[in-house]
């Protein structure tokens, strides 16, 4: 996590943060978290049991949750290997089909699922911030409970951990144990 948001989090309310995220006066993720973390945890964000899916379960229509869970797929495609081009410009047409005829809670996760391919087609700048900002802000609005953003903040304080903890135990031979198990 980067050290001006472990501040920002110590003394500040779920909708302070997101705030704060919103106006750019803190980040979120820092530098040295590998992208294929940061697209698990979009995908998880989306659907896992705790994430967005779940939480406004009942509240979407049908075409948009295939639309997240598609959405969801790509990011853990992204996460171990290159997804097309063509992928994301398919997701972002059907996306664009669906705002047409959405509202509320259903076009605040279009946007999102939105910025989810716009990262994709990217492909080299992949920051991240305006996409965790608008799933906090959904999750605020529409699930209105603290604990579930504060939940996924302290998910980014875990990944960062790990991937922290990952980089000192990888060292020359944890590299060629690495190349092994991929030529095997």
């Amino acid at each position: 996590m980067n050290d001006a948001f472990r501040f920002a989090a110590s003394g500040s309310s779920p909708k302070e943060l997101i705030t704060r995220l919103q106006f750019g006066t803190t980040d979120l993720w820092p530098e040295d978290v590998a992208p294929s973390a940061r697209w698990r945890y979009m995908a998880d964000l989306l659907d896992s049991d705790r994430g967005m899916l779940a939480e406004l379960d009942g509240a979407l229509s049908t075409p948009v949750v295939d639309a997240l869970v598609a959405t969801a797929e790509l990011c853990r495609q992204s996460a171990t290997s290159s997804v097309p081009a063509a992928d994301w410009q398919y997701l972002r047409r059907a996306l664009g089909w669906l705002e047409r005829r959405s509202s509320g809670v259903d076009r605040a996760l279009i946007a999102v699922a939105d910025e989810l391919a716009l990262i994709g087609l990217d492909g080299v700048e992949q920051d991240f911030s305006i996409a965790t900002w608008l799933c906090m802000d959904v999750l605020d609005r529409f699930a209105a409970t603290d604990r579930t953003v504060a939940y996924w903040m302290q998910r980014v304080v875990t990944d960062a951990s790990n991937t922290a903890q990952q980089q000192l135990h990888s060292g020359p031979e944890g590299s060629e144990c690495a190349e092994l198990s991929v030529a095997v």
